[in-house]
């Protein structure tokens, strides 16, 4: 467990969970340098931290959010205190896995963290961003499985279940990953 506390009094307190084993992950396992991960995480030093986290900012209906690191190889989310400890439960079991099939569609888990601020703790975790290296796309779907209240708004980007066209199928063709 890392940790860093900040502020007044210590106010703040920021918590890296298993960060060994998550830095075995990013460089053994997925290929990505201790300081490339820092860089993205961190954001630009002509945009700071605070203009690159407001740019991708979203917040959900039930209170989570997400976020996109600078370089948007990465997305932050949040997850509940039984959400977050399910996964450190499984991260023996999910790096055992990436190891012996790197090419597996799982998401590429990359951090757990948490951080306390007035008293409330938020927890969140860290994954590659799948679409990092891929053509910008021309629709958006955000598909839940419900048609209950799935609508986009006039002028929305980001189009829900109940926008899907039924003429339309949906062809996943094996992703290459290497």
């Amino acid at each position: 467990l890392g940790r860093y506390s900040g502020g007044p009094r210590g106010r703040v307190t920021f918590r890296e969970y298993a960060p060994r084993t998550m830095q075995w992950l990013r460089s053994r396992v997925f290929g990505v340098e201790a300081e490339a991960y820092a860089t993205a995480m961190a954001g630009s030093l002509e945009g700071g931290v605070e203009l690159s986290l407001a740019r991708s900012f979203s917040e959900g209906r039930g209170g989570g959010f997400f976020f996109f690191s600078a370089d948007g190889r990465y997305l932050a989310k949040s997850m509940t205190r039984a959400e977050h400890h399910a996964l450190l439960q499984l991260l023996p079991q999910y790096c055992r896995h990436m190891q012996s099939q790197p090419r597996s569609l799982l998401s590429r888990l990359s951090g757990c963290y948490s951080i306390t601020m007035y008293g409330q703790t938020k927890f969140f975790h860290v994954l590659s961003n799948v679409f990092a290296d891929l053509p910008p796309m021309h629709e958006r779907f955000d598909l839940k499985g419900s048609w209950v209240d799935r609508h986009a708004t006039p002028g929305e980007k980001t189009r829900k279940d109940s926008d899907w066209p039924a003429s339309r199928l949906l062809r996943l063709q094996a992703l290459a990953r290497g």
